[in-house]
């Protein structure tokens, strides 16, 4: 059988690829010695520009699975040694980066805008205390100033205050010239770029923290309160922390909330979306209004907080944190932290930390009778 010129093309050998000799009435003969080593060239060829071509997607699956299986390995050690199976899934959905509108903003570089920076220079203050305040409220402020903020009060203690602050959404430019000549003039402000809201408490907190660790880290212990209570503080000094013994460490401790989990209905102020926190508890933790802390804690509570994404409730937070480093809240003494109001009487007051829901005219009469009968034996 003769084999044709298209033939051959459709085996794809060029007509330089073999030697024919053809002549009148003959056949065509292939030179098959040159015909398979211009094919083989061709063949290696051929695999050369298909290995070019698939090198790059190749290098990158590899490169996808040696970096997955990394993080695998990673995760299963730390699953080995975590005590706390349940609070690895709470880390690894905070984790997530997608942030769901009612979850904070952070981690984030937030800069201060105001900062007494100088505030623990040539000091090594026993307590310190943060005050969450609202910007524009300078009325709370001078109430606390006039009352248990006011440091001269505490001859034998050193105790520092400080109001943590964000930026207003109202009037920015007037709030935030009232703020700076506040500042100027008791040198107790400090203030990040974040806005001043109630979702952000947990920021807001993370500030003071944040400045504690970086600007007053020879302080011993550190309270953080609100700008609507009432403070005893030299019960808290000599009853509590007892400046004579050591600093502790991993202590932490207020009016400890157990068995308690996050409200669903979009209506409540607390509400919190599955999206934020999917758990149906929350660890146990210290109310909100007021807290005492070792200054260890300040530092550790805001470089975990770079690892997992906040929420909005500021004190329940705090628990996931110390839940996750494995760090439960000390039980302080009965009734010494009051989360609600009491009725104001002079005994009573004198054997506890703190109350709930007392500011501005009604925290300096209260003050008045409080500081000025101190001495008074009930």
């Amino acid at each position: 059988m003769s084999v044709g010129r298209g033939a051959i093309d459709v085996l794809g050998v060029s007509s330089l690829s073999f030697r024919a000799e053809q002549s009148k009435g003959t056949k065509y003969k292939i030179n098959y010695k040159h015909y398979l080593h211009a094919n083989m060239v061709k063949d290696r060829r051929y695999r050369l520009c298909i290995l070019l071509i698939f090198l790059p997607g190749l290098l990158f699956i590899f490169g996808m699975k040696t970096n997955f299986m990394n993080k695998r390995s990673v995760t299963q050690e730390h699953e080995k040694s975590n005590p706390f199976p349940e609070q690895t899934t709470i880390a690894k959905h905070l984790n997530s980066t997608t942030r769901h509108p009612l979850a904070p903003p952070y981690p984030y570089p937030y800069r201060f805008l105001i900062n007494s920076q100088d505030k623990c220079l040539n000091r090594k203050p026993f307590l310190v205390i943060l005050v969450i305040s609202d910007c524009h409220d300078v009325a709370a402020r001078n109430a606390i100033r006039q009352t248990w903020g006011n440091e001269s009060n505490y001859i034998n203690i050193d105790v520092v205050k400080v109001f943590l602050v964000g930026m207003s959404s109202i009037a920015s430019g007037r709030i935030q010239t009232m703020l700076e000549e506040e500042s100027e003039t008791f040198g107790d402000i400090i203030q990040q770029d974040f806005l001043d809201k109630y979702y952000n408490l947990t920021i807001k907190s993370l500030m003071g923290f944040q400045w504690v660790t970086q600007f007053c880290p020879s302080a011993r212990y550190v309270l953080k309160t609100d700008s609507d209570t009432f403070i005893n503080v030299e019960y808290l000094v000599h009853q509590i922390l007892f400046p004579e013994k050591p600093v502790r460490t991993n202590y932490f401790s207020g009016n400890i909330v157990a068995n308690t989990g996050p409200l669903r209905g979009k209506a409540y102020k607390w509400y919190i979306p599955v999206e934020v926190y999917p758990n149906d508890t929350y660890p146990p933790y210290c109310s909100g209004p007021t807290y005492v802390f070792s200054v260890d804690m300040a530092k550790k509570i805001y470089d975990i907080a770079q690892i997992i994404k906040v929420i909005p409730m500021e004190d329940s937070f705090m628990g996931i944190c110390l839940y996750h480093m494995n760090i439960p809240p000390t039980k302080p003494p009965k009734n010494v932290f009051v989360g609600g109001r009491i009725a104001y009487d002079h005994c009573k007051f004198q054997k506890l930390i703190t109350v709930h829901h007392y500011q501005k005219e009604e925290l300096i009469n209260v003050w008045q009778d409080f500081w000025g009968n101190k001495t008074y034996k009930c």
